[in-house]
């Protein structure tokens, strides 16, 4: 009260005198005065002055701290926030109206890709097949040539040909498959990622996402007071640690920007940007990016992160089309990855997707009906595709293309996407029959122990490389031979004599040749050749001279063309590799890998509307924008007149020839061959050209000695089971303009009448075709 009057004085001086004046005189002794209270109040002050200073400075580095943690979440969130390897595509499967097919063939494509087969075949990636139908609902997809809509089609099979219908019966000429993921390239990254957006995700997975991990998660700020006292309510009730108080954006924090150790500190930096985090970004980018980020197992090498690689991974489907229980399934890994894993841990993995079932019954979002449905549900997961053992010669082919354009750091980081031409049926067929001819060649002969194989697939008409098989292993070895295997070529090389001959206009098919025995001087040594039965047959026609594979009836060709020509001949056919022109070159010296013989025969196979091969049909970034397309030109130096009758020639081969074997189990299919076989027969080969494909066989042994086998015997067999695997369709029959078929009779260069016994049809050149007609009638 003192000071409250001692501060009413001060504030009214008037008041004060007049007190003074009237206060009596003090009467006896007077009391010390007390200090004031009022007077410790500069010393109070000061106190507050330095711990507000102290507090201030000591805050510094705190607010420091959280600037730089703020500056990490903004820079890691709206920089690149994953390092994505380049996805590989197959090219889209066309099925064609007509085009032969087997129904079981297509019903394992369908599977492949992931098309589920049941009743509901009116759901996207959905299937229902009959005793002779397949119907589908065809998935949609975007790719370097644009958007293709989804489509229901009904495909029947009608003496081995596929008809393409819709559900009104009315004809289609063709339905499109969506390309296939292959595999990545790496490049040294070990994460693999399916990016998706927001607009991607299915909204139940994002209502079992929030009922599993944070049922608060559009209503906190980073972290949930409601959800850490749910947490610790229920460990203290339960006497373990049953559930944590951390939000979808704690564990998106932990999993993008921290370690898993745990202490205070990394505890207190979780929570500070989750906060951060929370004040920069929406909701919908914070989940976004958690369900592309949550590792949920282990590929191989590769950590497999987001929601959509995992969906791929265990049930090969895209993640929008799993069933409720399936998802669950998924979410409930995030709690424990390898611990819920269910192809380690089925059992354990069920349990705990039938207690995020339950969440949902308990949040309300599920009915109790369905989930007693959803629990009875079994787990099917898809087999495990071992995706190097079937595509790595391929991915090594398309690594070897792409190393000119991209460097191995984007290829490893920039989540390309790379469409290539792989047919992945031809390539499954392809990596079936190598492993399986191998297989029964060894069996049959123990000294073929440790054969090798390679084969290429090319289409006919655009030279685009539709599978690639480098091995005869059960695995991928990583030695692709069908790049690397550089052997010589043997009787491989003898088409493009004859076609330098018949481009020449000197030669036509019917021309005769010498097929004697000859010597070469080849610097101070004779150099003689000789036939694989070491006999001579005297003059024959060039048509049999190639279909019997005749070396010197080839060699004397080849001579009177002149051995300079020949070697010029096989450079503008593609030949890159360096090599001298000997006369031993003219039966096959020359060495070329399966992959370099492929490129050989192209030309001849197009007909010159292709000479190179192609892999990559275009690179794409993540955005759909095109980068790169790979457009191969085409650069034959020979009229398609030649090239084409130079290919009609070659189905002498299996027709009279060394492929007969190939033409008696397909006796309707009108194709191209040849065989090869090299010194000591040391080398398999063989070459076959259908409507669609053009394929390379090589059969071998590492350490290049000499086997049981020749071309006929080995490789060509490898082929004719391809061929059965994946029906191949005949070559037409048309010539282009500038040539034609003639009946000649074969002991005289004349136009043969039909009554004639002893004729043969050739493909001529206009101007070769012989002057003059004969009736086969005795004249009177």
């Amino acid at each position: 009260m003192r000071f409250i009057l001692a501060a009413m004085k001060k504030q009214s001086p008037q008041a004060s005198k007049k007190r003074t004046a009237k206060a009596p005189q003090s009467r006896g002794k007077q009391r010390p005065k007390k200090k004031p209270k009022g007077k410790r109040l500069p010393w109070l002050r000061f106190l507050l002055k330095w711990l507000v200073l102290l507090g201030v400075v000591a805050s510094i580095p705190f607010a420091l701290w959280v600037w730089w943690l703020d500056s990490q979440v903004v820079a890691r969130f709206e920089g690149q926030k994953w390092q994505v390897p380049a996805e590989v595509y197959s090219a889209p499967t066309v099925l064609r109206d007509g085009s032969p097919w087997r129904k079981e063939d297509l019903e394992s494509l369908l599977e492949d890709v992931g098309y589920r087969f049941g009743r509901n075949s009116q759901n996207v990636g959905w299937a229902a097949r009959s005793a002779s139908k397949v119907s589908a609902h065809l998935r949609p997809f975007t790719d370097h040539d644009g958007y293709h809509p989804q489509s229901r089609r009904i495909f029947s099979f009608e003496n081995g040909l596929l008809r393409i219908s819709g559900l009104n019966g009315e004809r289609y000429e063709t339905a499109v498959l969506e390309p296939q993921k292959i595999g990545y390239l790496y490049s040294g990254n070990t994460e693999s990622r399916d990016i998706l957006s927001y607009e991607q995700i299915p909204e139940s997975l994002i209502n079992i996402l929030i009922a599993t991990e944070d049922r608060d998660f559009f209503d906190h700020i980073g972290i949930s007071f409601t959800g850490i006292a749910r947490a610790a309510m229920v460990n203290m009730t339960s006497g373990a640690r049953r559930q944590g108080g951390s939000t979808l954006t704690q564990q998106l924090i932990k999993n993008m920007y921290l370690t898993s150790e745990r202490t205070y500190t990394r505890k207190l930096t979780e929570v500070i940007m989750a906060l951060l985090l929370e004040r920069h970004y929406s909701k919908e980018a914070i989940l976004t990016a958690y369900v592309n980020e949550v590792y949920l197992a282990q590929e191989g090498n590769s950590a497999l992160h987001g929601f959509a690689a995992a969906s791929q991974f265990f049930f090969a489907r895209p993640l929008n089309e799993l069933n409720i229980d399936e998802q669950a399934l998924l979410v409930g890994m995030v709690k424990g990855p390898s611990l819920y894993n269910p192809r380690r841990n089925p059992e354990r993995s069920k349990q705990r997707r039938n207690v995020v079932l339950d969440l949902l019954y308990q949040q309300g979002r599920l009915s109790s009906q369905s989930v007693a449905v959803l629990k009875k549900q079994p787990i099917r997961l898809a087999s495990k595709t071992k995706r190097k053992t079937i595509f790595g010669d391929y991915l090594d082919l398309v690594a070897m293309q792409l190393e000119k354009d991209f460097s191995s750091a984007e290829l490893a980081t920039e989540n390309l996407r790379i469409y290539t031409g792989l047919d992945v049926r031809a390539q499954k067929a392809a990596i079936d029959v190598m492993h399986a001819q191998v297989a029964q060649l060894e069996h049959q002969d123990s000294s073929l122990k440790g054969l090798q194989g390679a084969m290429v697939v090319t289409d006919r008409r655009t030279g685009q490389v539709r599978a690639i098989v480098g091995s005869s292993d059960d695995y991928y070895s990583g030695f692709n031979r069908s790049l690397a295997a550089v052997r010589p070529i043997g009787s491989l090389v003898k088409p493009s004599i004859y076609l330098a001959a018949i481009a020449s206009g000197r030669y036509s098919w019917w021309d005769r040749v010498q097929d004697e025995p000859k010597q070469f001087k080849v610097g101070n040594t004779l150099w003689e050749p000789q036939n694989y039965g070491r006999t001579s047959h005297g003059t024959v026609p060039l048509y049999l001279a190639l279909a019997k594979s005749y070396n010197l009836a080839t060699i004397d060709l080849a001579n009177q063309l002149g051995f300079d020509r020949v070697g010029d001949t096989l450079r503008q056919l593609g030949v890159k590799r360096p090599f001298t022109m000997y006369p031993s070159v003219a039966l096959g010296s020359i060495e070329l890998s399966p992959f370099e013989v492929a490129r050989l025969y192209q030309p001849i196979a197009s007909t010159g509307a292709s000479s190179e091969l192609g892999v990559v049909l275009s690179v794409m970034d993540q955005s759909g924008k095109i980068l790169k397309r790979f457009d191969r030109k085409t650069d034959v130096p020979f009229t398609d007149a030649s090239l084409a009758v130079t290919l009609a020639g070659m189905t002498k081969v299996p027709q009279i020839g060394t492929a007969k074997a190939s033409q008696a189990v397909f006796p309707s299919l009108r194709f191209a061959a040849k065989t090869g076989t090299t010194n000591d027969q040391r080398d398999s080969w063989f070459v076959a050209i259908t409507d669609e494909y053009s394929s390379t066989v090589w059969l071998g042994k590492d350490e290049n000695v000499p086997m049981s086998i020749t071309g006929s015997s080995g490789a060509q067999r490898v082929w004719i089971n391809f061929a059965k695997q994946l029906p191949q369709g005949s070559l037409p029959r048309a010539l282009p303009t500038g040539a034609r078929y003639f009946t000649v009779a074969n002991d005289t260069f004349e136009l043969a009448a039909e009554r004639c016994d002893d004729k043969i049809e050739l493909p001529f050149i206009r101007g070769t075709e012989p002057r003059s007609s004969t009736s086969c009638l005795w004249p009177f």
